[in-house]
């Protein structure tokens, strides 16, 4: 098995910043029909606020998603220090939970709806269908300096490998 190169960009999109609070900036993306994963990366540079970036998807075309996991919640992230996001696109994911004693536990199953995943929290769910989306979730309403940036990208196995 070889290593999957090279990467592919499905999403490159950036955003000053003037969506609702409440309701984000949401993108819609198609990925290719043979990958092995996908990747988020999230960079902004923001002032008076943060942005956190959702990963979803959908098994019916898009009239419902699924949450497959969440960024933290960023306002200074170059590409060296980005939020990266990775989702399987074979079985279930990994799922992060908290136990009694406040540790973080994987798991396979649970709630996906969308838009309510936590903070750097993963559903478990995988990739369900080759329309995917993000949600850009700003935490305050930035300045006139808001910039973020998302990428989406994946890749898949050599074909001479």
């Amino acid at each position: 098995m070889a290593i999957r190169l090279p990467l592919q960009t499905v999403l490159d999109y950036s955003d000053n910043g003037t969506s609702s609070v409440a309701t984000g900036t949401i993108k819609t993306f198609n990925l290719p029909q043979d990958i092995d994963n996908v990747a988020l990366k999230l960079t902004a540079s923001i002032t008076g606020g943060g942005v956190s970036a959702f990963l979803q998807t959908t098994d019916d075309g898009g009239s419902t998603w699924y949450d497959v996991g969440r960024t933290s919640v960023v306002s200074d992230a170059t590409s060296a220090n980005a939020q990266w996001l990775s989702a399987p696109v074979n079985g279930a994911g990994i799922a992060t939970g908290v136990n009694k004693s406040s540790s973080i536990i994987s798991v396979a199953i649970g709630s996906a709806a969308a838009s309510t995943v936590g903070i750097q929290q993963m559903t478990g769910m995988p990739i369900l269908s080759q329309l995917g989306r993000v949600v850009l979730s700003y935490s305050a309403a930035g300045t006139a300096n808001t910039v973020s940036r998302v990428q989406v990208k994946t890749n898949s196995q050599s074909a001479t490998a």
